[in-house]
């Protein structure tokens, strides 16, 4: 598998077809060679087949804490967005307390840690949904937006200006 979308679609395809997701989330719970291509490959294969992905919701969540490049902060900080507008629109998916602060966390570590733009919206927006379940996240969230979108990108201001209009 290649980073190019076609390569990209022909792995999901196999891996749907050969019913590989569980090696593929074992590839990702490993440090290996491996492992970034699988990141982006699960979060590719998540596009289409979400409803397989999200039983593996736990996994991610508890593989976010231990990335390290750019390209795996923004296919996790995509796959946490899912998990947590997820979890906000489906009362019969529950996630702990625990779980959301873990997501909570990471997104913040995302925001603070000089993440590129794309990483920074998912993580955003994952916090936007965790803060209905979670109290002080919101408030935190719209101080930092207030503070940061002023001299940042394009994209980032788009996206926090969205979440403020929600948030007030």
């Amino acid at each position: 598998m290649t980073m190019h979308a076609e390569s990209r679609s022909n792995f999901c395809r196999l891996i749907s077809e050969n019913q590989t997701l569980p090696k593929l989330i074992q590839i990702i719970q490993q440090s290996s060679e491996y492992r970034l291509k699988a990141i982006v490959a699960l979060e590719f294969y998540a596009r289409d087949h979400w409803k397989e992905v999200i039983s593996y919701s736990q996994v991610i969540i508890d593989i976010s804490t231990s990335i390290n490049s750019e390209t795996e902060k923004r296919c996790i900080a995509k796959l946490l967005e899912k998990i947590s507008e997820f979890q906000h629109l489906n009362s019969d998916f529950i996630l702990s307390k625990h779980t959301l602060e873990k997501i909570a966390s990471v997104s913040f570590g995302f925001l603070l840690d000089g993440s590129k733009t794309a990483t920074k919206v998912f993580a955003m927006q994952s916090l936007f949904y965790v803060g209905f379940k979670i109290d002080w996240i919101h408030p935190e969230l719209k101080a930092y937006l207030m503070q940061k979108s002023i001299n940042s990108s394009a994209g980032f201001k788009s996206r926090s200006t969205k979440i403020l209009k929600k948030l007030r």
